[in-house]
């Protein structure tokens, strides 16, 4: 045989087919057994959008593999609310239970002793405080009193804005919250310079009655309610470029025992007290969720019986007293639900669990289950070995570049449900590939002789 003949003596004979066939199976056990496809499953999970916690991987499981967990505490927050329950003091409801109207200063102290007798602790009263006839100084002091008798107690001061304004009102002295405390444009809120006249003021027993900015003459948003549904009372006012709490607001602040200094603003973003931050809008108002109010009859306030039975003990109650022509019972219910809402306390509850490690796992694919299945395939890929070289190289090399392609995009379609060993079907395919690059097929020599 001549050295040209020798050189290209066929490697295309059942040795060469099984030698690479042991070497494609060889790396597929050995492949399949040492690597795992974190790198593509983790990348398939954060596409869906559920990427696994750092420095963990999706779990790829063997056939009957449990899961592996780590221990789980997860913490629940509930905002609870106390139910506020919320009295008008119409002239229809005033003259079912008193012979004169309006109520004087002495009648108002008759309901607010009655709240107290029946175990309210924390009340707020809305009411323009003034009265057609003159009233003595004693009936004055006797509401004062009672207001100052109560744990928790705001009178609602009502306000205007004025072209000269005048000195921040002795009732308003550190109420402010500190400017410091203050961040954003100021000027979406409610504003006021001077209060308006009623007839306690005067009254020196009024400075022991904490009291806040309530009903301001042209600031719709102090009048009546958003057409948002869920919207509060407004709980910031500028008053003399100072930022105070609203009177719903310092009720709620009294009754967590805290004070304005304890508040941080951050105007058109968020407001924080006691630990707890809520979304606060331009015009300081913020979101009611789980706000609850009930309403009370004024008989029945009167009488002193069903505030217990409705409201439990240490019972927040607001009172509204429309201004004359001005009935607005929405109003009433939106200074009720501002109070319960930002008066509601946090409470915090524990869970213990278990959770998958990476937060989710994947069963591997039922592929070769049996000897039987492997010696299909391998039989498969012993007759692959025997043709594709046979091929020109313009049909196998198409062919054989779209298998890694399919391969990666069913396994991306299947990884939803279980995982396939695709590392270690690419490194077959390449050593397929290579395989039948370097097998050749049977040549006649060209100094055969023609027998």
């Amino acid at each position: 045989m001549s050295s040209f003949e020798r050189k290209i003596k066929p490697r295309l004979n059942i040795w060469w087919l099984l030698v690479w066939a042991a070497l494609i199976v060889a790396a597929w056990f050995t492949v399949r057994a040492h690597i795992r496809d974190y790198w593509f499953y983790d990348y398939c999970s954060t596409a869906a959008g559920a990427p696994p916690p750092a420095g963990e991987h999706i779990q790829l499981l063997s056939t009957g593999q449990k899961p592996l967990t780590v221990p789980l505490t997860i913490e629940h927050r509930e905002l609870i609310c106390p139910q506020v329950g919320m009295v008008e003091l119409n002239d229809k409801a005033c003259a079912a239970s008193f012979a004169a109207l309006p109520l004087g200063p002495q009648d108002f102290a008759v309901i607010l002793h009655r709240l107290a007798q029946a175990g309210v602790s924390d009340v707020a009263v809305s009411s323009p405080l003034t009265w057609q006839q003159e009233t003595g100084d004693m009936s004055r002091e006797m509401f004062c009193r009672v207001m100052a008798s109560f744990p928790h107690a705001v009178a609602g001061l009502r306000g205007r804005t004025a072209a000269q304004p005048d000195f921040t009102p002795m009732e308003l002295r550190n109420s402010a919250i500190p400017a410091e405390n203050v961040q954003g444009d100021a000027r979406g809120l409610p504003i006021a310079n001077r209060p308006l006249p009623n007839g306690l003021t005067a009254t020196p027993d009024s400075l022991a009655v904490v009291w806040a900015p309530d009903w301001l003459q042209d600031e719709p948003h102090t009048h009546k309610p958003s057409a948002i549904g869920d919207m509060s009372f407004p709980l910031l006012v500028r008053w003399n470029g100072e930022t105070i709490p609203t009177l719903p607001f310092r009720l709620a602040l009294m009754r967590l025992g805290l004070s304005p200094a304890d508040v941080q603003v951050r105007i058109g973003e968020s407001i924080t007290y006691g630990g707890i931050t809520r979304p606060l809008d331009r015009h300081g108002r913020t979101r009611l969720k789980e706000a609850s109010v009930i309403s009370l009859p004024l008989d029945e306030i009167v009488s002193g019986t069903g505030i217990r039975e409705k409201l439990g003990d240490k019972a927040c109650i607001v009172l509204e007293q429309p201004a004359p022509g001005q009935n607005t019972p929405q109003r009433l219910e939106r200074l009720a639900l501002t109070v319960s809402q930002l008066a509601g306390t946090e409470k915090v509850s524990y869970e213990n669990k278990e959770r998958i490690v990476g937060n989710r796992y994947l069963e591997e694919a039922s592929l070769l289950n049996d000897w039987q299945e492997y010696a299909i395939a391998i039989s498969a890929l012993l007759l692959a070995l025997y043709i594709l070289p046979r091929f020109h190289w313009i049909l196998r090399w198409p062919l054989l570049s779209a298998i890694p392609c399919w391969l990666v995009y069913e396994a991306y379609k299947a990884s939803h449900q279980v995982w396939v060993p695709l590392s270690a079907m690419l490194i077959c395919w390449l050593m397929f590939f290579i395989a039948c690059s370097a097998l050749k097929p049977v040549r006649r020599g060209l100094f055969d002789k023609v027998r």
